[in-house]
Order: C-alpha cells, then sequence, then structure tokens
C-alpha cells in the first residue's frame, strides 16, 4: 500500500493546473489540521491573556526563522545542488559533500548562535514585541519563546534537508511534513496541556517541529544525502548562496516585521484582541494556501523557463494565465466567505469558551481579511514572477512601502475609531458588531488587507513595466476577469439571500443547523457563480472541470516552504 502511494505521488505534472490542484490537496488537508487545532484552542481556552501569551510567542521564533532560516531556503538550494548534480567531472560527488556539509555546518552552527543570543536577550525582545503585557504575562511569555526557539532551528534544517530530497524527485515526505507539524500541537493541546497548562500547548509546538523534521529523515537516509558537520567549510560557495538569498529574506523579514508591530498593538488593546486577530487570520489563511500558493508554485518552474528562454510573450501570457486561475477561485471563495462568515466561525470556533462576542468580532476581522484575499494570492505569484526573472529588489521595495503603508493605516484607523464616534459607529454598524467589547481590534485586519492590496497593485505594474510587454491576451484577460468578479457578486448575494431565506427555519443556536445553513448558501452560491460564467461563455470553468477529469490526484506534489511557524 505504501509503495503504491510513494509511485503515485512521484509521477510527473502534466500541467499548472495539475500540479496547483495537486498542491492544494495537500495544502487543503493541513488547513484541516490546522483549523481542528485552533477549534481546541477557542473551545479550551477562548480568546484570553493566556492565548494571547501564547500567540504572541511566535513573534520572535518566526522573526528568526524568517530572517534566518530562509537563507537557506528549498528556492535557493535546489539551483546549487541541481548543477552539482549535472556535474560532468569525475569529482561530481565530492563537489555535492562539500556543498551539503558546508551548508549544513553553516546552518547549524549559526542558528545555534542565534537562538542562544535571543535566549539570552528573550526578557528585552519581548517587551519589545508585546509592550502592553502585564509583569505576570510578560514572565510568561518569555518562557514560551524560549521553549519556541527549537522550533526555527529544526523547520530551517528540515527545509535545507528536503533540498537534497526535492531534487531527487522525492516529494512526498516534504508535503506531508505540515500535517504532522500540526499533529504535533494537537498532542500538545490534547495530552500536555492537562499536565502543564498552555506551556504543554508551547511543547507540542516543538514537538511538532521536531515531527517535521524527523519525517524527512528516511527519504534523505535511503538517498544517502545526509550531510555531516564539517571544518572544511566553502566559503565562496556560502557567499553565492548569502547574495542569491538575501533579498529574498529581507522581504520574508519586513512581512513578519508587520505582525511583530501588529502583535505589539495588539498588546495594548483589551485581553483577546491578539488571540480574536490570530484565529482570523488562519481561517483567511485557507484560501490564501489551498489557491494562492498552489498556482504561485506550480507556475514558478514555467515561468523560470520562458524568461531564460527570451521568450518574454510567452512568460506575460503565463503570467495573465496564473492571475484568471487565481481570480476564478479567489474572488468566489472571499467574497462567499464574507457573506457565510459568521455560519463560518461559529462552525469552527463556537463552542466552550468561545463566547458570542468572540465570534462576532473573529468574523469581522475575517471579512476584512477577506477584501484582500486576492491581492495575498497575487503577490505570492507576482513575487515569483520577479525571482523568475532575477529580480528581487523590486518586490523588497514595494513590500518595504506596503508594510509601511500597513502600519500607518493601523494607526491612523485606530486613532479615527477611538477620537471619531461617526467613524466607530460606521464600521461596527458595517460589521455588525455594535456594542461588542474590544471591537477595535478588527481594524488591525482592516490595516494589512490594505497593505496587501498596495502590495499586489505594485508588484503588477512594475512587474509589466519591466518586461515592456502588452500582450494580445492582456483585453481576453481583463474582460475574464471582469466576468468573475460579476458571477461572484450574483452568488454572494444568492449566498445572502439563501441565508435570508432558510434562515427563519433552522435553529441556528444548534451546531448542525448552523452547519445546514452554511453548507445550503454555500452550494447555491457556487452554482450561481458556475452557471453564470457558463452564461457568460467564460473559458476558464471549461478549463477548470477539464482538470478535475484528468485524473490529477495522480500527479506528483510540488511542496511549497513553510511560511511561518
Amino acid at each position: 500500500m505504501v509503495p503504491r502511494l510513494l509511485k503515485i505521488l512521484n509521477r510527473d505534472v502534466a500541467s499548472m493546473n495539475q500540479a496547483a490542484l495537486v498542491l492544494a490537496v495537500f495544502s487543503f488537508l493541513s488547513q484541516v489540521f490546522g483549523l481542528l487545532r485552533d477549534r481546541l484552542l477557542a473551545t479550551l481556552v477562548g480568546p484570553s491573556s493566556v492565548l494571547d501569551v501564547y500567540y504572541a510567542a511566535f513573534r520572535i521564533p518566526d522573526f528568526i526563522y524568517n530572517s534566518v532560516a530562509v537563507l537557506f531556503s528549498v528556492t535557493v538550494l535546489i539551483p546549487f545542488i541541481t548543477n552539482y548534480l549535472h556535474d560532468t567531472s569525475e569529482a561530481k560527488g565530492e563537489h555535492l559533500r562539500r556543498f551539503s556539509n558546508s551548508v549544513f555546518t553553516v546552518y547549524v552552527v549559526g542558528m545555534m548562535a542565534i537562538c542562544l543570543i535571543a535566549f539570552v536577550l528573550m526578557p528585552v525582545l519581548t517587551r519589545i514585541s508585546a509592550p502592553g503585557f502585564s509583569v505576570a504575562q510578560h514572565a510568561q511569555l518569555v518562557l514560551f519563546s524560549r521553549l519556541m526557539l527549537f522550533s526555527p532551528f529544526l523547520m530551517g534544517l528540515s527545509s535545507l534537508l528536503g533540498s537534497f530530497a526535492q531534487v531527487q524527485k522525492k516529494f512526498f515526505s516534504f508535503a506531508i511534513a505540515p500535517v504532522f507539524y500540526n499533529v504535533g500541537i494537537l498532542i500538545g493541546i490534547l495530552a500536555f496541556r492537562p499536565i502543564w497548562g498552555m506551556s504543554g500547548v508551547v511543547l507540542g509546538v516543538v514537538l511538532g517541529a521536531l515531527m517535521y523534521l524527523l519525517i524527512q529523515l528516511p527519504t534523505l537516509a535511503s538517498l544517502h544525502k545526509l550531510p555531516q558537520l564539517t571544518r572544511a567549510v566553502d566559503w565562496v560557495t556560502m557567499k553565492k548562496v548569502w547574495l542569491l538569498s538575501l533579498p529574498r529574506t529581507l522581504a520574508s523579514s519586513l512581512t513578519n516585521v508587520t505582525f511583530l508591530i501588529i502583535t505589539a498593538i495588539a498588546s495594548l488593546l483589551v485581553a483577546g484582541s491578539l488571540s480574536i486577530f490570530q484565529f482570523s487570520y488562519n481561517i483567511q489563511t485557507t484560501p490564501l494556501m489551498i489557491i494562492g500558493i498552489s498556482y504561485a508554485v506550480a507556475a514558478f518552474p514555467t515561468l523560470t523557463r520562458l524568461f531564460a528562454e527570451g521568450d518574454r510573450k510567452a512568460f506575460v501570457d503565463m503570467i495573465h494565465r496564473a492571475t484568471r486561475n487565481i481570480f476564478f477561485l479567489s474572488v468566489p471563495a472571499s467574497l462567499l466567505i464574507i457573506v457565510l462568515r459568521a455560519q463560518i466561525v461559529r462552525v469552527l470556533l463556537g463552542s466552550g469558551e468561545f463566547s458570542w462576542n468572540d465570534t462576532r468580532l473573529v468574523a469581522a476581522s475575517v471579512a476584512l481579511f477577506c477584501i484582500s484575499v486576492t491581492a495575498q494570492c497575487m503577490v505570492l505569484l507576482l513575487v515569483r514572477g520577479f525571482y523568475a526573472i532575477g529580480n528581487t529588489k523590486t518586490p523588497l521595495k514595494i513590500n518595504i512601502i506596503a508594510v509601511t503603508g500597513t502600519i500607518v493605516a493601523a494607526g491612523l484607523l485606530l486613532l479615527s475609531f477611538r477620537n471619531y464616534p461617526m467613524f466607530r459607529d460606521f464600521i461596527e454598524s458595517l460589521l455588525r458588531i455594535d456594542g461588542a467589547v474590544g471591537s477595535s481590534v478588527v481594524l488591525l485586519s482592516l490595516a494589512f488587507s490594505i497593505g496587501q492590496i498596495g502590495n499586489a497593485i505594485g508588484l503588477w505594474i512594475y512587474l509589466h513595466r519591466h518586461l515592456r510587454g502588452h500582450t494580445a491576451e492582456t483585453n481576453r484577460m481583463l474582460r475574464a476577469l471582469l466576468h468573475m468578479v460579476c458571477a461572484g457578486i450574483l452568488a454572494a448575494a444568492g449566498a445572502y439571500g439563501t441565508l435570508e431565506l432558510i434562515g427563519k427555519g433552522i435553529d441556528q443556536t444548534a451546531f448542525i443547523g448552523v452547519l445546514l445553513q452554511g453548507v445550503v448558501a454555500g452550494i447555491v452560491g457556487v452554482s450561481i457563480y458556475a452557471v453564470t460564467l457558463v452564461l457568460l461563455k467564460n473559458e476558464d470553468i471549461g478549463l477548470f472541470l477539464q482538470t478535475l477529469r484528468s485524473r490529477f490526484w495522480k500527479q506528483k506534489p510540488l511542496t511549497p516552504e513553510q511560511a511561518e511557524l
């Protein structure tokens, strides 16, 4: 059974759509475990000061992961490994061994040193990342953050080792690793928490990171690709690796800076604000992972090849093709989530310690996040478009502007919310959170969306300006996008009407009633979307159905790196 499954997962991908859908399946499986993790935390703990501390504890380790571990990421190392494998000299094996040992040694020694420094400075660092916490919360935050320092080390090492397996077309262990990470956290919640409280959940995070690494080792052992520590480090090659990865690493760090600042702001708001933000962010991440990551990763190899061949027209056409695919899935997904947000939140999180006030705030935050889901998906694609043409500086500059815009927007929105009752009443009425305690936290989600929309627009303009291309497909693409937006609006209206129509005949206080209401309205919305596109003779829906019939699940999975802890 296991050999047969491995054989299926290692077949070649025939098209970008197939690759993306295969990746979407694995991403969806990981997201299911992640949502189960969130439901348990919401039910057993609920948005509170202690859960705020738990989420804040990720920020410093996350920053280290995105600032250091990404220097040795899959996308950076694979080209080097591939070149060594294509080496025709007799010393081919020795060159690859020296490279792998050098990368392994520099990573292990460097990461251990950085984690040790962070361990010592953690009391100072956490004061910066969460200035609003009490003395007791701060002491707990220091403990949790120090324990979580194991996670960036283990997961960065896993990414490094996984590069050698993926070059050899061994994808299964890397694809399934995120599931094991969430399983470790679930063990922490269910088994460790009753014994050690929230410290047990933190230990579950460390266990998940360890499982994330261990699942890679059998594959590497079978390939005889396990590196070793060495004194003979190839510093010339290491310099090349760093120069290539530095702009990408800075971009990842800047994104993490956004969350560090949002955490700092949330710590100054009422207790539970950071938990509300994180719960809503995790929910909106589901369509982002399934759609955005899938198409961005699937399109990247083809984009790289087309640019290397000098076919700029085909390159732009591929960007447009991927854009249409992203819009086709993300527009209805985001609009339907906005309409069904209350049902989604109540089904996923609404029980135990998770109150009705929490439900309203998370639902409102999810809606504001979903405004930018399509933009977030496009950012993932367009950044890879820049990487494919060898331009890493432009996305970095645009990301700096986007991060700055997010921070400024957060400050202005919170000040307006506090000082202008008319603005506060408008926001609360629009999102149906009148009288909710701690309602100002939803503005952090709005600020994040503003930054991401600006980021996507900037990347789109500068990528096309850089390529200086306007293909015949442009007008055709814009017409197709207009079809999708119109169909999405009709689908959302249909779903909303269905909610109102069947809401009176269903017990909305019971789990099954809320689930049934959401499912029926969702089916109606998706049906309207599909029928509208068919009537508009949109070709994207036909291509999508064709892909579904192509047995895409038998294709080899492409796998992205873990973006955060």
